[in-house]
């Protein structure tokens, strides 16, 4: 019965649940002198290899973060799950360990990850690619009053937002986070000057924890 209320919720709240999506982040931790190198890489690699219908490929530089987070940068990989493990089995020729070995010589291991989940809950599909991106994670005692909550009051300005989505880390999550909420952003200034998301964000911390966030600015993507 939750279930089916939550769905009626979202449908009201002009959310999109039947296009949901699975994705991959990998973490890295990019020395400076070898940022370029490092660019130059991931992009021979992506851009010389057939890449599924629906599946993205995007490279971002960490803008703002916490003191405690390592990474500088994200690569991320997202799209259909089915599409997305089609994709995964491709990469397994030596190419791909001849790219891994080369990106392991480039970074440094502090601050590595890899962690996987699935969108429960999309908004504003369209401005999916917006360049800058921030995602608050959680660890959410109360999901279906987490989402529920964060619907509603999405449902006051979402028209005014970029893409949206809240998620589920399924893979690789640390310190018990088990939810997040993703936002766009067109610009560095409409990021930083988007306080009605923050205002949402506070209607939801009572069904959750939030433990970090970071502000990532998308540096090349590969379809």
């Amino acid at each position: 019965m939750k279930k089916l209320i939550l769905s009626l919720c979202l449908l009201s709240s002009g959310y999109l649940f039947s296009q949901n999506i699975t994705w991959q982040n990998v973490t890295l931790n990019v020395p400076n002198e070898n940022s370029q190198a490092v660019f130059n890489l991931i992009d021979g690699f992506y851009s010389n290899i057939e890449i599924p219908e629906g599946v993205r490929v995007s490279l971002w530089n960490i803008q703002f973060k916490g003191a405690s987070e390592k990474a500088t940068h994200v690569l991320n990989l997202a799209g259909p799950t089915d599409a997305l493990v089609e994709f995964e089995s491709r990469k397994l020729t030596p190419e791909w360990d001849a790219y891994v070995a080369q990106l392991n010589s480039l970074t440094d291991s502090d601050g590595f990850s890899v962690t996987a989940g699935t969108t429960l809950v999309r908004y504003n599909l369209d401005k999916w690619q917006q360049p800058i991106a921030q995602s608050w994670q959680f660890i959410v005692n109360d999901p279906y009053s987490f989402i529920s909550t964060f619907a509603d009051l999405m449902s006051v300005f979402g028209e005014k937002s970029g893409y949206v989505s809240i998620g589920q880390t399924s893979h690789g999550n640390e310190n018990g986070e088990s939810h997040y909420i993703y936002a766009t952003y067109p610009d560095l200034n409409t990021a930083l000057d988007f306080s009605q998301m923050n205002e949402a964000l506070g209607g939801v911390t009572e069904f959750g924890k939030l433990t970090r966030t970071i502000t990532r600015v998308m540096m090349q993507s590969w379809e």
